[in-house]
């Protein structure tokens, strides 16, 4: 992200950020607590390149050496920390054969920040490190990372980013100066998927509601085939009861054989049935995610009690739980589908 005009619904924030900057009283330590995928780590860049522009101007410029290595994630002085699990999905680092990688951020990544603070700026004014996920840090790794948080330079700024600020000790949160970073609106995100994608408004404003707030899964969902898994799981809904048992145990098989694709469609699932419950008991029209099936949830709350429709939530919720702990995704998701047809 090479400008701050690129990013949404944080402009407290960055003002914020930008008046510490300006005033010269930048914080060594900030942590930017929020839900998951609403840009705190856009904004965490950004200001990595404001604290580094080469341009004499208020918004980091996103054309000079400084801001053009930030974006590319090849700046000297500007440092991604994160589990290796996320390094992995995010192509940044090679898998390990023999074991698979870890979900937490491990001592030695924390080490190797020493180094980085031992020596002054190699390219621009300031170090910063940005901590993704920074609750994935167990308390032995938390213990050891305040020692770098209690004796800050003057030219290092740390960023921790995460959406479970209660994860982490007190004493690492009393030393940053902590930025709450609400959902982003739904018409912000359908403006996004219209204009960065070029998505038809009816479709972007459907995954923006679906995103819930989250521009990060927003994107994610509008490179999927999510509607169309949607439609198919709400298709052999409305089918359930009329199901034979080949056939319910061939639906599980067909959804059942990724957990990451099952959990998924079980969220959608869930946000089908809460739709069709929220019908059921009056509730209006903008109170709805799946807006492009006005009538199918009519239909299927007219033909469907509320009791049942709760019964149902609660039972998709402990599926996903248990996904969540290793269970066998078809085994699950047969087990779902029986229990929701006999409930």
């Amino acid at each position: 992200m090479s400008t701050y005009e690129s990013i949404l619904g944080h402009v407290r924030q960055i003002g914020q950020l930008d008046q510490a900057r300006l005033v010269g009283r930048v914080a060594h330590a900030y942590m930017f607590s929020g839900p998951d995928g609403v840009g705190k780590e856009m904004v965490a860049f950004a200001f990595a390149q404001a604290l580094n522009c080469e341009a004499d101007d208020d918004v980091p410029c996103g054309k000079c050496t400084s801001c053009i290595k930030i974006s590319k994630g090849g700046h000297p002085d500007v440092r991604l920390v994160a589990s290796e699990e996320e390094l992995v999905s995010r192509n940044l680092l090679e898998p390990e054969k023999k074991r698979a990688p870890s979900a937490q951020i491990r001592n030695a990544q924390l080490d190797e920040l020493a180094d980085l603070f031992r020596h002054r700026p190699y390219l621009g004014r300031y170090k910063v490190v940005i901590v993704v996920d920074a609750h994935k840090m167990n308390i032995n790794s938390q213990n050891r990372f305040l020692k770098t948080l209690e004796e800050p330079s003057s030219d290092s700024v740390i960023i921790l980013l995460t959406d479970r600020p209660s994860a982490l000790l007190s004493t690492v949160r009393s030393r940053c100066q902590n930025l709450d970073f609400g959902s982003i609106s739904r018409d912000q995100i359908t403006g996004v998927l219209q204009q960065r994608l070029g998505l038809d408004a009816d479709r972007a404003g459907v995954l923006a509601a679906m995103a819930q707030g989250s521009l990060g899964r927003a994107l994610f969902l509008a490179e999927s085939d999510v509607l169309e898994m949607r439609d198919k799981l709400i298709g052999s809904l409305s089918e359930l009861d009329k199901l034979d048992l080949e056939d319910l145990l061939s639906l599980a098989g067909e959804h059942g054989q990724n957990r990451l694709t099952l959990l998924e469609a079980l969220q959608m699932l869930e946000l089908w049935c809460r739709d069709v419950l929220v019908a059921a008991v009056g509730g209006g029209q903008q109170q709805l995610i799946n807006l492009d099936k006005l009538g199918w949830i009519d239909q299927q709350a007219a033909s469907t009690s509320p009791r049942r429709l709760v019964r149902w939530i609660e039972r998709i919720r402990r599926t996903r739980g248990e996904l969540k702990v290793n269970a066998n995704p078809r085994m699950a998701m047969e087990s779902l589908l029986l229990s929701m047809r006999s409930l």
